[in-house]
């Protein structure tokens, strides 16, 4: 397959794990924002934190053997145990399952760089694609610099942005009006996210602390402390998503808002008045985080037959970071395997 010129849309776990199953092609990756996507990690005051996914859940013989080769000289385990809370507050021990749970000193984006690395693809960062044309044997690919022709394409990006680049492709297969329809009616849930940074070192037994399902408006607490390489010494950074539920019931929340709720949590939870004052804060709303379903496996399998390959959790219905990376891992490797035959 050396001499296929494969394009990959997106540069985010999924578009990764493309890359690295396309690693004896021609690949050129566009990214128009940041490597990592929702995997990107943030840089503050001298503290790396994960602040969309927090870290890197495997749970997969074969997704390990990814990392592994891929980033294993990067890739630090998370060894302090995640504790669930109830929504009392109670921080109970020995509730969850405690699997190997991964980033780098880096931060976590560092595993999706890693990936890209490793699969020699030509890696465009800052450059968006506007339009995809399929002709009688290639695609024509138009980005911020211009038009190129591929042999094939691999979407890898979330489900808002492919919704758009369906919508104003030229292409003259039934499959693309379907493809429009069922990523419009995907259901997301948003997840709120809040960084929140102090001028102390913070000590928790945990690296983590998940809610009961359902009963309480924080989703999740990690003590970025925990991370090998995050945090220096005399400083402390803690993330607080907020569940599903809290976006509902507070649609047009202020960052500050949500910023001194998290806040307040943190102290009721780890029983520390001194979070009440952080030096700094970060917020962000991620409104299309939870994929709740994705489209028909019959819709993913027809594009393939005009060298067209889609990934992202979108795609497999869950919002998962292993998600992501497994679909990528199956378009690469779909691929390739049609163009060996």
């Amino acid at each position: 397959m050396t001499d296929e010129e494969i394009c990959i849309v997106g540069g985010g776990i999924a578009g990764a794990g493309a890359a690295y199953a396309l690693d004896d092609a021609d690949v050129t990756v566009y990214e128009m924002d940041t490597v990592g996507g929702r995997m990107a990690s943030r840089r503050r005051e001298g503290c790396i934190f994960d602040f969309g996914a927090n870290y890197l859940e495997l749970g997969d013989s074969d997704l390990e053997a990814v990392i592994e080769d891929a980033a294993g000289d990067v890739a630090v385990e998370i060894e302090s145990p995640v504790e669930q809370f109830t929504a009392g507050g109670e921080i109970r021990s020995g509730e969850v399952p405690q699997n190997t749970r991964w980033t780098t000193p880096d931060g976590l984006d560092g595993i999706v760089r890693a990936l890209f690395e490793n699969s020699g693809a030509d890696l465009q960062v800052g450059v968006g694609v506007t339009r995809l044309e399929r002709r009688e044997d290639d695609w024509l690919v138009t980005t911020d610099e211009g038009e190129r022709a591929f042999d094939a394409v691999v979407l890898a990006v979330p489900g808002a942005s492919a919704s758009v680049l369906f919508e104003t492709a030229v292409w003259d297969n039934p499959v693309r009006d379907d493809l429009v329809r069922a990523v419009e009616d995907i259901p997301y849930r948003t997840m709120d996210t809040v960084a929140l940074g102090y001028p102390f070192e913070i000590e928790t037994d945990f690296f983590g602390l998940v809610s009961e399902e359902d009963v309480y408006d924080v989703a999740w607490v990690s003590n970025e402390g925990h991370k090998p390489g995050h945090v220096p010494e005399g400083r402390g950074v803690l993330i607080v998503q907020f569940g599903p539920s809290w976006a509902v019931t507070h649609p047009q929340t202020s960052p500050a808002a949500a910023s001194e709720a998290a806040t307040n949590r943190v102290v009721e939870l780890l029983d520390d008045d001194r979070l009440g004052e952080p030096a700094w804060w970060e917020y962000q709303r991620w409104g299309d985080a939870i994929p709740t379903h994705g489209p028909d496996e019959s819709l993913r399998e027809a594009t393939l037959e005009d060298d067209l390959a889609l990934a992202g959790d979108w795609v497999e219905g869950i919002g998962r970071t292993r998600a992501a990376l497994r679909s990528g891992l199956r378009a690469g490797r779909t691929l390739r395997q049609s163009e060996a035959d």
